[in-house]
């Protein structure tokens, strides 16, 4: 693995989170999905997506732990235990031992960590909560709340992936371009919000100085009011 200067991505949004502006955790959430999309493309599972199996390098979400990982055609035949992390799990997988894994799967893992990048936090990690009836509630369909002021398009992406139904999950490559989208919307936004800024500025220094052109124009007719100038 190479060398990550911010650590996993746990400890990065841990550490760096308040300093995140929507637009990076889009980013992030992007770099994700990206990569993800490249081991599809390979017919590589992950199946062990967490937040401590990406590393963040100067700002760049990158996965790893590609320990477990499975080409999609030999997964019928492959029958392992649950691993990695019961929050990212996909819950057909934790209701039934001989599910096998599939891309929805990954995608399942994928909502969960647009959630945390949101939030800053692990799924449920507020939760005085045992692994399982925490398996019991995921199950049964019970998903983290969604933290105020998430934009809707991305509340919906990662709701959508986080569906109980894998059938209802979008693919990859749909993720990847509402992400894409997504982000353009954002950067015009920030955009707008900076031109906004600008005028708000320009606005302030015009009155400013409206304010010291009439306070030239009061002291030069006290001036002339003193001398008796008509």
């Amino acid at each position: 693995m190479q060398y990550a200067d911010s650590g996993n991505l746990r400890e990065y949004l841990k550490n760096q989170f308040s300093t995140l502006s929507w637009d990076d955790k889009i980013k992030l959430a992007y770099q994700i999905t990206e990569g993800i999309k490249f081991l599809q493309g390979e017919n590589i599972l992950h199946r062990d997506l967490h937040s401590k199996n990406i590393v963040v390098h100067q700002g760049e979400a990158k996965i790893i732990d590609l320990g477990i990982a499975k080409s999609i055609e030999t997964q019928t035949n492959i029958h392992s235990g649950v691993m990695g992390m019961i929050a990212y799990i996909d819950p057909k997988r934790l209701e039934d031992y001989f599910y096998e894994y599939n891309d929805k799967s990954d995608i399942y893992s994928l909502g969960i960590l647009m959630w945390e990048l949101s939030s800053g936090r692990p799924p449920f990690s507020d939760k005085n909560i045992s692994d399982s009836l925490l398996k019991t509630d995921l199950i049964g369909g019970r998903r983290e709340e969604p933290v105020p002021d998430t934009p809707y398009e991305y509340l919906k992406l990662y709701k959508s992936c986080w569906d109980l139904e894998p059938n209802k999950r979008p693919s990859i490559s749909q993720v990847f371009s509402k992400l894409v989208k997504l982000g353009k919307a954002m950067s015009i936004q920030d955009f707008q919000d900076i031109n906004d800024d600008m005028q708000g500025i320009k606005d302030i220094q015009d009155i400013q100085d409206d304010n010291e052109e009439a306070n030239v124009n009061v002291e030069a007719d006290d001036i002339n009011n003193d001398l008796d100038i008509p």
